[in-house]
């Protein structure tokens, strides 16, 4: 086991475990970026990738992909839509995992990438980058992996703006709204992992990584999060995985 790493570390590693091999991925910007270009180089090499940008791969990329058009996607590999063909692949069901990244998150699983503050109220509320595809993939996905940084201010009760839904207000919400994907199966932050009560459909803490306590991580929510009665400590990644990692992102765009 390694002894010295960042929580950073521990949330990309950790995450890329959720992806199963096989299964076509359909990844965001940021984080998910590194995440699959990790899983595809570890236990997931059958995997199909797709990003908003269009481009389409069985292998991973050579090098560290900053954006969902940068081209290290596109470069050796298998094929390009465009944008309009990758998200007509989430309409026809085609994608297995979506995987997006936000500012905030709340209890159901609703993002926010759009900003913070009273949207009623536009000069208190500060903009970010917006949706992108997030929302479609959000929608459309067949389930949902989310990674974002554990604080406060972003696992919150309720997002200051709802981008990407999750379970909305709770049980059936989805449903009554036509969408076709099975929402966020699966957050994985620096301090733990959450998953999502069958029944209502609210985040539950499933694990909590070395070094971290459920109490410490129910502090950093802003929210009465729920513990699950399985709740275990996550391994810590091994020497192997953290030097595989630490050369796909060498100079710590992502993990810094």
């Amino acid at each position: 086991m390694a002894n010295h790493y960042r929580s950073t570390e521990q949330m990309v590693i950790r995450c890329a475990k959720e992806i199963i091999d096989g299964e076509v991925v359909f990844a965001g910007v940021g984080l998910p970026l590194l995440v699959v270009c990790f899983a595809m180089r570890t236990h997931a090499r059958r995997i199909t990738l797709l990003t908003e940008g269009g481009s389409v791969r069985g292998t991973a990329p050579a090098g560290l992909a900053i954006t969902v058009d940068d081209p290290v996607l596109f470069a050796s590999g298998d094929a390009t839509f465009g944008m309009t063909g990758a998200m007509a692949a989430l309409q026809r069901g085609e994608v297995d995992l979506t995987f997006i990244s936000g500012a905030q998150i709340d209890r159901f699983g609703n993002i926010n990438s759009t900003g913070v503050g009273n949207w009623e109220k536009p000069k208190t509320f500060t903009y970010f980058a917006g949706s992108g595809g997030a929302n479609d993939m959000a929608t459309s996905g067949k389930r949902g992996l989310v990674i974002i940084p554990q604080d406060p201010k972003k696992f919150v009760e309720r997002v200051d703006y709802l981008t990407s839904p999750g379970f909305m207000g709770g049980a059936g919400h989805r449903e009554s709204m036509g969408m076709l994907g099975g929402g966020p199966a699966v957050v994985v932050s620096t301090m733990g992992v959450y998953r999502f009560d069958a029944g209502s459909r609210e985040m539950y803490l499933a694990e909590y990584f070395s070094g971290q306590s459920v109490e410490k991580v129910r502090s950093f929510c802003s929210f009465d999060l729920s513990v699950s009665r399985h709740v275990k400590e996550t391994e810590s990644p091994t020497e192997e995985e953290l030097t595989l990692l630490r050369e796909l992102d060498p100079k710590g765009f992502y993990l810094s």
